[in-house]
């Protein structure tokens, strides 16, 4: 390689002076060096195409050459050629019978591409060669074992332990081979030679108790956790181990009873926890028990690790779904002051305040929210919507319209948007902006029932596009039936049409769908009842209203004066 690297640039064989006594045989010879040596060089820039094509030129000249083929066969090994790889190596080999790296890259190749009787050849002579390379060992074990050659895989192991004595890869790698063959005594012999070489190791003591344990031999199994628990009582991976074992046999109490003592130990990765309880409990199971102990299992992990969000996230997802709502804010609550960096977290929190119309904390949070993520429109949404309640609806505007340009591809959020900003508008009797974004939201979700009913509601009160508010009232009615409001709405929109006898009709099923009819509604009743001249029943309607806290301002007059005010 000296040589080859004090080589100077290429030459042509042809350029170099007859004078010099330079005879063929020697001119290809040095032609082919710095050929060669430039190959080299570009493989080392990591220009694989262009050494690719220089290697090849060098065995245009000398295609005898082992270094060369072998060099290539290397080329075409990180171009992920592997069929050419192979060609290439078995010529070096065939070109240098004696080289261990040729044979080596030649046998890899063929274990690589299936071709495992030529690969257990070539491994068998490395080693006769190389009796003292573990490696090869390994290597020619593992290919007998995979194409079904167990006793001749065991024997290599054999000779590999007794060079090495006892150790975890070759008892462990036999213990497989026995398993494999349904040979469980011979499978736990391996594993008890492990104990008897490291007694205090418990990991070994947990490997031969799986043995046993998944192979029907419970008892057996039942004998080493007992001596394990006697080396280290506190050891959660035998806690672990006893969990699942009591688990297989049906035994729920002892099960959880082990995997509690488990999860309450810190030592035990939390991911490892969580990933077994979202295995194995569902937050939404049907299964009481099964749920109860999820959250039991849930609480453990949020002891073990009062500093990790993750374990209170997990506890109030399950108790959310277990409706401990008020447990489960706190548990949101307590998540998002370990990290404030969980935005699904945000969001759950945000949506129980709205849930149960806790309208201070839902502006709180949502105002939080928006500083932590400027880019989420939901938060957005939240935060207005929240302001309206308050009545601060020129805030609530501001913030709807700046979260409504962030919703992309998602018309159902957006029509939401609108439907809030046409809510808002309403209450400050911008009604030319309030229909134009009631108009976009429908738009966007045709179906959106919410802005069917109060538009059209909306609408009637003003005494406006009558014909349309009945039939977006009666289209709303369509998709959800017997929702006491809606029904309302459609009834006083055939009341401002003068459908009398129509309007009654869906205000006896509103006041029949409500358990407790709004004053509101007993009021329309009675207003509807006086147009029908029923007037005696129509007082009596309009004091039910009185009596249900209405707070119109000609009810005293109706009562008194036993006729409609509008």
């Amino acid at each position: 390689m000296a040589f080859l690297w004090s080589c100077s640039g290429s030459k042509n064989a042809a350029q170099l002076p007859k004078e010099q006594g330079h005879d063929k045989s020697e001119l290809r010879g040095i032609l082919f060096g710095e050929t060669y040596a430039d190959a080299a060089k570009e493989k080392i820039l990591g220009n694989y195409e262009a050494s690719e094509k220089l290697f090849q030129k060098a065995l245009d000249i000398n295609p005898n050459s082992a270094p060369a083929h072998y060099e290539l066969g290397n080329i075409y090994s990180i171009q992920e050629k592997p069929q050419l790889a192979l060609e290439q190596y078995e010529m070096a080999v065939k070109s240098d019978k004696s080289n261990y790296w040729f044979h080596l890259s030649y046998g890899t190749a063929l274990r690589d591409l299936g071709q495992s009787e030529k690969a257990i050849e070539e491994f068998t002579a490395l080693i006769a060669k190389e009796p003292k390379r573990i490696e090869l060992k390994y290597e020619l074990a593992q290919l007998l074992l995979n194409n079904d050659k167990k006793e001749e895989g065991l024997e290599v192991i054999n000779q590999i332990e007794e060079e090495l004595g006892v150790t975890e890869e070759v008892s462990f790698l036999k213990q497989r081979v026995h398993l494999s063959n349904n040979e469980v005594d011979a499978a736990a012999a391996e594993i008890q030679k492990l104990i008897d070489t490291y007694p205090n190791e418990i990991k070994y003591y947990g490997a031969l108790a799986d043995t046993y344990a998944l192979n029907g031999r419970k008892e057996e199994a039942l004998k080493v956790y007992e001596k394990m628990q006697q080396l280290d009582s506190t050891n959660y991976k035998l806690q672990f181990s006893m969990a699942e074992f009591y688990r297989q046999e049906g035994e729920n109490e002892k099960h959880i009873e082990n995997l509690s003592k488990a999860f309450l130990n810190p030592e035990m990765d939390i991911d490892e926890k969580i990933k077994y309880v979202l295995t194995f409990y569902d937050v939404d199971s049907r299964n009481k028990e099964q749920k109860q102990d999820g959250i039991e299992l849930c609480r453990k992990i949020a002891l073990a690790h009062p500093e990790n969000a993750k374990s209170f996230a997990l506890l109030a997802d399950f108790q959310y779904f277990d409706n401990q709502i008020e447990a489960a804010k706190q548990s949101y609550i307590t998540t998002i002051s370990l990290d404030s960096s969980r935005f699904p977290v945000w969001n759950q929190l945000i949506f129980i305040f709205a849930d149960q119309g806790d309208t201070t904390e839902l502006v709180d949070y949502s105002r939080r929210a928006i500083e932590l993520f400027p880019n989420q429109p939901t938060v957005y949404l939240t935060y207005g919507i929240g302001l309206s309640q308050q009545g601060d609806n020129e805030r609530a505007i501001e913030y709807l319209e700046l979260g409504k340009d962030l919703v992309l591809d998602n018309p159902s959020m957006k029509s939401q948007f609108y439907s809030s900003l046409g809510d808002a508008y309403h209450e400050i009797n911008d009604h030319v902006k309030s229909d134009k974004n009631y108009d976009q939201a429908l738009s966007l979700d045709p179906k959106n029932i919410i802005v069917l009913n109060n538009y059209s509601y909306y609408i009637s009160l003003r005494d406006e596009n009558l014909e349309k508010a009945k039939k977006m009232s009666a289209k709303s009615n369509n998709l959800a039936p017997n929702q006491a409001s809606f029904q309302d709405t459609y009834a006083w929109i055939l009341f401002q049409l003068k459908e009398y006898e129509n309007a009654k009709i869906w205000i006896d099923k509103a006041i029949d769908n409500s358990s407790d009819p709004s004053a509101e509604l007993l009021e329309h009743k009675g207003d509807i009842l006086f147009h029908l001249g029923e007037l005696e029943e129509a007082v009596e309607f309009w004091k039910r209203a009185k009596k249900a806290g209405s707070t119109s301002k000609t009810i005293d007059k109706k009562i008194t004066d036993k006729t409609y005010y509008e």
